[in-house]
């Protein structure tokens, strides 16, 4: 995809490193783009830094109503008489060996 072309690990590492520090004196995310959080439970920090960042999804297509396919009689083929094969025919499913 367009958005993983371009920067370079080294580039990013780069970048991160040069970012400004808070208030306090504190760099939110290192130069290996991890962070150290905290426990909303306790406050307490995890012991090693996790990577942060923005997440990538992409939506898978397949979805269900478009896949279901049911027949109660249908066409057959001139040659075997069995059922054709596939949706996109109106075939039948198949059940072991035919």
């Amino acid at each position: 995809t367009p958005v993983f072309d371009g920067a370079t690990n080294h580039e990013i590492e780069r970048l991160l490193a040069s970012s400004r520090p808070n208030r306090d004196g504190d760099v939110l995310v290192n130069e290996h783009g991890k962070a150290t959080l905290f426990d909303g439970r306790s406050g307490e920090p995890y012991k090693y830094p996790i990577s942060v960042g923005y997440m990538y999804m992409l939506k898978l297509h397949h979805l269900v109503d478009e896949k279901i396919h049911a027949r109660s009689t249908g066409p057959y083929s001139m040659i075997t008489q069995q059922p054709l094969g596939g949706k996109a025919q109106f075939g039948g499913q198949r059940f072991g060996e035919m």
